[in-house]
């Protein structure tokens, strides 16, 4: 549940950086997104402080990540306005940080040497290179969405990813749906809709229609 708060975090960074200016009305959708989010979620059996600790941190950092990365794509001052570009710089990092937390916490030769051969680790990594494509897509069309709007978007953007999600699983697995989650399903649907429509009704019309000076030219024309 705590999970569920990152647009949360990502409006208030948002408002902090200054890329979205503080609206009752785009705060009461980002709240509407949350709670059709939050009653999707069943209810934890069991309460475990660290855990809420790490996640909490991990939501925070979300929000946090996504608008420095918004800072650095669009603003003029730091040059880097490609999102490839944007990952040639990230991604050594991101490799190196979860490749030692991996040897760290999974121990990953380990669990080769004791796989059962050689067809095993082929299999493994070629499960591994396909989530990586699909993660490297993810990220790019990502950024590329950040480039061209705003981190709250993606906020929604994702929110609209776990209802697919959700709906997938129902068709493909046949998961059966609680009233609880079926009346979240619908909040995060209504406020998906209301922040489109908040959004275009932000965008100013670009096709007006402008009058020719008549009254001018047929005076030119007199005289």
């Amino acid at each position: 549940m705590i999970k569920s708060s990152v647009p949360v975090w990502v409006l208030l960074f948002a408002f902090m950086f200054g890329f979205e200016k503080p609206r009752w009305k785009l705060i009461m959708i980002i709240l509407v997104i949350v709670s059709g989010v939050l009653l999707t979620v069943e209810g934890e059996t069991k309460f475990d402080t660290t855990g809420f600790v790490l996640v909490l941190v991990a939501s925070v950092a979300s929000g946090l990540r996504w608008n420095m990365t918004q800072l650095l794509l669009q603003q003029d001052g730091i040059g880097i306005h490609s999102p490839i570009a944007t990952m040639y710089y990230l991604s050594p990092i991101m490799f190196a940080s979860t490749l030692t937390l991996s040897l760290l916490l999974e121990h990953p030769i380990a669990q080769f040497q004791q796989s059962d051969g050689a067809f095993h680790a082929l299999e493994s990594f070629g499960l591994m290179a396909i989530g990586g494509l699909l993660a490297f897509a993810m990220i790019l069309s990502e950024l590329y969405l950040i480039k061209n709007t705003n981190t709250v978007t993606l906020s929604v953007a994702g929110i609209s990813k776990e209802v697919f999600v959700i709906s997938l699983s129902v068709v493909i697995y046949g998961d059966v749906l609680t009233t609880q989650t079926i009346m979240g399903v619908i909040v995060s649907i209504m406020g998906i809709i209301w922040y489109n429509y908040y959004k275009l009704s932000k965008v100013p019309e670009r096709s007006s229609y402008q009058m020719i000076p008549i009254t001018s030219s047929n005076k030119n024309l007199d005289d």
